[in-house]
């Protein structure tokens, strides 16, 4: 028997054969290593809060027989804040979704690690909007993995691309506004120049300031629009768990359920 101490986040969970949980750690330098955490499916075992999607935590794990299981586990952050926000919760297991799947080596993992820690230390916090911190992210993943967006200028040399563009999702660039361009650009969606800054930002900027920004409601559905797409077209996978949002019943102020004390 050999053991394996390695610290990553859970990024899934699944009940097995009633009492157990096999959990898909990812990890900095390993991918994602799978271990099955015996006992953790009831309520009372010792690994049963550790063993849940969004965990990051210090696993010792013992293999036999080429499998791994679960021996001790630290936890050391469980995001406390997104857990008991419905919305930013949400947006969590979508980027969870997400890198399970584009996580498939080392490489890949490596790059995607950060970020996806990055994007839940975010979402933590009060004053960002989970809107953009998963826009960032949709729109940062393509680029680690390889399918950057060719933000500069127009083909055509055009130098006001950057302020009137059209982001082409058939070529993976951004065109001018001129009808000959538009007309070469295939599948696009017309940005404004705020938009396109904001892309700019979310492609160029060290991993510790990718979130340090803010943008206007308009800016901000723009960027949700081409994030989304531009990863879908480029994964070949269409996302909707955040589409569960849009579907969540708001109350007016005057109408809201009030609990009252007789």
């Amino acid at each position: 028997m050999s053991f394996l101490s390695v610290r990553g986040l859970i990024i899934r969970s699944v009940l097995y054969k009633e009492s157990d949980r096999i959990i898909s750690i990812l990890t900095m330098d390993r991918g994602i290593v799978s271990a099955r955490a015996p006992g953790a499916g009831k309520s009372a075992n010792r690994f049963s809060y550790s063993t849940q999607p969004m965990m990051l935590c210090d696993f010792v794990l013992a293999k036999t027989r080429d499998y791994y299981y679960l021996r001790e586990v630290e936890m050391i952050e469980a995001f406390q804040a997104v857990q008991e926000d419905i919305e930013k919760l949400t947006a969590s297991a979508h980027l969870l979704e997400i890198a399970s799947d584009v996580c498939v080596d080392t490489e890949s993992s490596r790059t995607v690690y950060p970020l996806l820690l990055h994007a839940l230390y975010a979402l933590c916090r009060k004053d960002k909007n989970y809107r953009l911190i998963v826009s960032v992210f949709e729109w940062k993943i393509p680029d680690l993995l390889g399918f950057s967006a060719d933000m500069g200028v127009c083909s055509c040399g055009e130098p006001n691309a950057l302020q009137y563009g059209a982001f082409s999702y058939s070529h993976c660039r951004l065109f001018c506004r001129k009808s000959t361009c538009l007309e070469k650009a295939g599948s696009y969606q017309l940005l404004s120049p705020g938009c396109i800054e904001a892309l700019v930002y979310a492609c160029t900027s060290p991993l510790e300031k990718i979130f340090a920004f803010s943008v206007t409601p308009k800016i901000l559905d723009e960027m949700t629009r081409v994030s989304r797409k531009y990863l879908c077209e480029r994964l070949e996978k269409s996302y909707s768990r955040m589409d569960l949002l849009l579907d969540m019943p708001t109350w007016p102020a005057s109408e809201a359920p009030q609990n009252s004390i007789e």
